[in-house]
């Protein structure tokens, strides 16, 4: 029977076929190691799979990885494994999304670059309803980069005494607040302005190349 947990979304749990999961769409990981895949896989065999995957219920009895990807990767390559145990989530796509999300920056194993990506995804996803915020970007970077950028700009001219345009201060008095409590509730709590000028930068103004690599080697911020 299904029960609800403190997300406040039914799930169960059961031994599901590997052969029937499908990929996660919302997954930020783009570098696996083998060898701790290896790893991981030798653990899995020696002691059991400690935290089930979690994975929602598709059509033709088909299932979609919601988080977990590194232990059925494990699973898959490095174990004759044929069933792995699963927590089956009754989820909307921006449920499935947040708990992807969320699990992975719990983790702590995502490299810099993931981590500022996935913590991203969550401010997009809470600011995804407001029309104007859609306006701004095309992408959840540019969306989150370019209203962190207006509200600071606003905020700088408060501070000198420059004049704000009264447009500006409805922009700064209806999202700060609601900016400010997203990131008091992230999985790892942030505050926004560090992130913006620390962590956005990291994608906003480093090539591309350079930013695969970084999360091939692991690289955290200061590297």
């Amino acid at each position: 029977m299904p029960i609800t947990d403190n997300k406040n979304y039914p799930f169960s749990f059961s031994m599901i076929d590997i052969k029937k999961i499908d990929p996660s769409p919302y997954q930020h990981r783009k570098y696996f190691d083998e060898d701790r895949l290896r790893e991981l896989g030798v653990s899995i065999v020696k002691d059991g799979l400690i935290e089930p995957i979690i994975v929602r219920p598709q059509k033709k009895g088909r299932f979609q990885l919601i988080a977990g990807e590194r232990r059925l990767r494990a699973i898959k390559d490095y174990t004759d494994m044929k069933m792995i145990q699963a927590k089956i989530a009754d989820v909307d796509d921006l449920q499935a999304r947040r708990i992807s999300v969320t699990e992975n920056l719990l983790r702590q194993d995502l490299s810099a670059i993931e981590s500022i990506e996935a913590t991203i995804e969550i401010i997009d996803m809470e600011m995804g309803k407001d029309p104007w915020y859609l306006t701004v970007g095309k992408t959840p970077l540019e969306r989150v980069h370019q209203l962190l950028s207006k509200l600071d700009s606003i905020r700088r001219s408060k501070e000198r005494g420059s004049v704000v345009l009264d447009a500006e201060k409805d922009l700064s008095n209806k999202f700060i607040g609601q900016v400010e409590l997203i990131f008091k509730n992230l999985p790892k709590p942030l505050k926004w302005q560090p992130f913006l000028m620390n962590d956005l930068i990291l994608l906003t103004d480093i090539p591309s190349k350079v930013q695969k690599a970084s999360v091939k080697h692991d690289l955290n911020k200061a590297k």
